[in-house]
């Protein structure tokens, strides 16, 4: 698959299979990451790679957060939805997490912010070159204390996503409003 299609073809996946990903693969993804463009060359990131044991805490730490924000939204079978999320997770090989290591200045913290995001879809994007599906997740979760020193962050860091890999069971098919409809050329 050449970069283009790459990038065009990519999808955020919802569905994984249960077969393990490759630490080789895991290992191109974390190369890609590392190429992203940053700011004076900060590299403002670091990796967990979560599997085993620890991914199951991470999917017990799911359901927690996940019922709990069921609850405060008075949704009706709120455990069932939390042991979904749950399930979504255990059924996982891996889950890397990705942290921003942040600066004392907040324009800076800005710039590392934009160059992890990056690192994060340079990683997607090389795990669909392989074949491999992600999910770039966000939330509460990534906010979660216990998820915070599972993952052994600082109190100078935070997680910017919460990426699921793993092969897909299904891709969907996401429209596109035209790159021409939201583009001003000027001259």
């Amino acid at each position: 698959m050449d970069l283009y299609e790459g990038l065009i073809s990519r999808r955020t996946i919802h569905r994984f299979r249960t077969d393990p990903v490759p630490d080789d693969i895991i290992r191109l993804m974390l190369s890609a990451a590392i190429q992203a463009p940053n700011h004076h060359l900060t590299q403002p990131w670091r990796f967990v790679v979560i599997r085993g044991q620890s991914l199951q805490e991470l999917a017990n730490y799911r359901y927690e957060v996940a019922l709990d924000k069921a609850q405060r939204q008075n949704r009706p079978h709120a455990e069932r939805i939390a042991e979904q999320a749950r399930t979504e997770f255990a059924m996982l090989s891996v889950v890397v997490a990705v942290i921003q290591v942040l600066a004392d200045d907040p324009y800076r913290q800005q710039e590392d912010y934009a160059a992890v995001s990056c690192a994060t879809y340079a990683m997607m994007l090389a795990a669909w070159s392989q074949g491999v599906g992600t999910y770039w997740g966000t939330g509460a979760i990534t906010r979660y204390p216990p998820v915070l020193k599972l993952c052994q962050v600082a109190d100078n860091e935070r997680i910017v996503a919460l990426v699921r890999v793993g092969y897909p069971k299904e891709i969907p098919h996401v429209p596109r409003i035209a790159a021409e409809d939201k583009t001003l050329w000027l001259t």
